[in-house]
């Protein structure tokens, strides 16, 4: 019994949250399919937003970059990394930002981390859903 209910759940990797991803969604695989799908379609150039306003050393533009790719990430579940990003936002607003560069280094590596694990999974979510039909 347990292996045929397994079937019919995707099993998310890594620091996927699943339970928030299926609440969120309300375990509609197909709809979880298309977000992932148009989520890995955008992420690429918010990244590279993000990128360009930290280079440009504008700490505003960058605050409203890594504020514009956050939601992003807690559509397809990563909300890890959606709070780091929340946390670097305020550390953004502070007068002093000591550790701009070493905080932005972390979260840039994440970030560009995330990029591949969001493909990967939505590959592997496309492949279950098709399945599935």
């Amino acid at each position: 019994m347990n292996s045929e209910a397994n079937d019919n759940e995707f099993q998310f990797s890594g620091d996927f949250n699943s339970q928030y991803i299926n609440e969120l969604y309300d375990g509609d695989y197909q709809l979880i399919d298309e977000t992932f799908t148009d989520v890995a379609n955008e992420y690429g150039s918010m990244l590279q937003n993000v990128v360009v306003c930290y280079r440009s050393g504008d700490v505003r533009a960058l605050k409203s970059a890594v504020h514009k790719i956050k939601p992003l990430l807690g559509y397809v579940g990563l909300t890890s990394l959606q709070n780091e990003c929340q946390q670097f936002e305020s550390n953004c607003e502070l007068e002093s930002f000591p550790s701009l560069h070493d905080d932005f280094a972390s979260l840039s590596s994440r970030l560009s981390n995330a990029k591949a694990h969001i493909d990967s999974e939505s590959s592997r979510l496309s492949e279950f859903v098709r399945r599935m039909g």
